[in-house]
């Protein structure tokens, strides 16, 4: 470990211990939708209901799908929905840049440090290549059949020779049982290497693969409790993993419901008609936004116009999570 990551990591660990620490990552795709606006409204509840600080971070780091605007977008309205960070992109914060673009020595160091532990390895597999593997008898469902982990040094040369494609770069999935206590969604375990197989923490590109940039991320901003969609809940047990093997330690996982759309599907950064941007625009008020996302947990009562200052100093640590659970179990 580099002495600078050494220095960065005691800092994030001082910062734990002077009290919680929450964060909302999006990513600056397109205008945030409705269910968007409902993970940061929790995500900002769970964080303010701690007494904690609440961390803004822009998750840019799959620069090709960026859109120019977005970012300062989305930070206006999280802004009008009456939301506050206390770091971020536009505020600054002791533990900045908070864009992941901008924090690429960061996620060197922490690749580096890993490619000191026995075991990460390049993979030459396209997606047709795993498919075909995945599909053979006896292989793991799911789960990266190990392909280019059993290739000796020779071998990975000889794949490397002439190859104007770069390889990806894998972390060796130990045969071991993850298993956390969700603050939400109560148990869950995996078994790494039967469920998941060896994972990307480097893509072929170049880039830092979203499970190796969220863990350095976290665990350099000293992030005591992870809010997030339910959809990420499959993520965090390699996260938790890579949190163990860089020296961090793992913060708490609320893994939240998410919003469906009409027709019961997820929603999704399609058209932007559902965004809140169009709520916006179509004339819409911040406390009746506020008071929609919040009823559709119980929070509140239906038809209940309330901002969000108001709505957390009407909650308790305990209400809320009762209302997550729930939306939880009727979702």
């Amino acid at each position: 470990m580099s002495d600078d990551f050494e220095a960065l990591r005691e800092r994030a660990l001082r910062l734990r211990r002077q009290g919680a620490r929450g964060r909302y990552a999006p990513s600056p795709t397109g205008p945030l939708h409705l269910g968007n606006a409902r993970t940061a409204l929790l995500a900002w509840l769970q964080a303010r209901l701690r007494g904690g600080a609440f961390i803004m971070r822009m998750e840019d780091l799959d620069r090709p799908r960026v859109r120019s605007g977005s970012a300062a977008q989305i930070l206006d309205d999280l802004r009008w929905l009456g939301l506050d960070w206390d770091e971020g992109p536009d505020v600054g914060g002791p533990v900045g840049p908070y864009e992941q673009s901008k924090r690429d020595g960061l996620y060197k160091q922490a690749f580096a440090q890993l490619e000191e532990k026995p075991g990460l390895f390049p993979c030459f597999c396209s997606r047709k290549d795993i498919a075909r593997a995945a599909s053979a008898p006896h292989a793991p469902a799911g789960a990266y059949p190990g392909t280019c982990r059993r290739l000796s040094a020779d071998e990975r040369l000889a794949a490397l020779d002439g190859k104007a494609k770069r390889p990806s770069w894998r972390y060796p999935a130990p045969d071991r049982r993850v298993a956390f206590e969700d603050a939400a969604m109560g148990p869950f375990a995996q078994n790494l290497a039967r469920d998941v197989g060896d994972y990307v923490v480097r893509r072929a590109d170049g880039l830092f693969a979203y499970q190796l940039a969220v863990v350095v991320d976290d665990g350099l901003m000293g992030v005591t409790d992870v809010a997030r969609g339910a959809d990420l809940l499959d993520s965090t047990p390699r996260q938790i993993e890579l949190f163990e093997a860089l020296g961090f330690p793992a913060p708490e996982f609320w893994h939240l419901p998410l919003m469906l759309d009409a027709s019961g599907e997820r929603m999704a950064k399609r058209d932007g008609s559902d965004s809140i941007a169009a709520y916006r625009e179509a004339g819409g008020r911040s406390a009746r936004l506020v008071g929609e996302l919040a009823a559709t947990l119980g929070l509140v009562p239906a038809g209940t116009v309330i901002g969000a200052a108001e709505l957390l100093r009407a909650l308790d640590l305990a209400t809320f999570r009762a209302a997550v659970q729930g939306g939880l179990s009727s979702g």
